[in-house]
């Protein structure tokens, strides 16, 4: 797929509001790349009724939303109804829409867990913190699963973190920094926890000292060319 694509279907006067994404999606082909590359941030309940109207009153798509309410009536799998938008915005080649099917494959064998984290991290990734955040605490309110390890719920804590972190909650960050070491100890995570409750305190961390050897490009290539010319000598 090319860095520049035309778009073939008009833009929307109002557009299709993805909840769990909390983004707004102006076009067909815009809902096809969000799918292709946000597929952890989507689920059944967003190709209802809504998803057809606007294919059908403001995208242009009528037949689409027609195949769409086709298949949810015939119970279509998740899998089918998110390649049949994306294919037919004509954004990705044969290879690609394999590609997005085996990914979606891939999904539907892990543990519920394991895909809610997978949502929390795409909304992290997005920069969308709180609702990172509902998703990380609702896999934390679920049963232990023991076949996931000690390693997943220690990422789940640091991430947590991160997201508290980035919302200037940093006693609620460092608390959550100190689990993850409980469940796996990292020096990063510490140095993590250990910083948000200095800032938690009001404490600004002194700046880090540039290492000795650390010397500006230009300097070092100066240094370089002094060196090689007095081995010319």
């Amino acid at each position: 797929m090319g860095l520049v694509t035309i778009c073939k279907y008009k833009r929307t006067s109002t557009p299709f509001f993805v909840e769990q994404a909390g983004i707004n999606l102006y076009s067909l082909e815009e809902l096809a790349w969000f799918l292709y590359h946000n597929i952890c941030l989507a689920d059944r309940q967003m190709f209802g009724d809504r998803l057809c109207r606007w294919l059908s009153e403001e995208a242009g798509c009528a037949d689409l939303a027609r195949r769409i309410q086709n298949g949810i009536a015939a119970g279509s799998s998740f899998q089918n109804l998110v390649l049949s938008v994306v294919g037919a915005a004509d954004l990705y080649d044969n290879k690609e829409l394999s590609e997005l099917g085996e990914r979606l494959k891939g999904l539907g064998s892990l543990q519920e867990q394991e895909r809610l984290k997978m949502r929390a991290d795409e909304l992290l990734d997005n920069h969308n913190e709180w609702a990172a955040m509902e998703e990380y605490r609702h896999i934390l309110r679920m049963h232990q699963n023991n076949r996931l390890g000690m390693a997943f719920y220690g990422a789940v804590w640091n991430n947590l973190g991160v997201c508290c972190a980035r919302q200037f909650l940093f006693q609620e960050a460092a608390e959550c920094f100190e689990t993850s070491c409980e469940y796996a100890p990292d020096e990063e995570v510490e140095r993590q926890a250990k910083l948000a409750r200095q800032l938690s305190r009001g404490e600004f961390p002194p700046p880090e000292k540039k290492p000795a050897g650390d010397v500006l490009p230009q300097k070092k290539l100066l240094r370089w060319e002094k060196e090689y010319r007095m081995r010319q000598k």
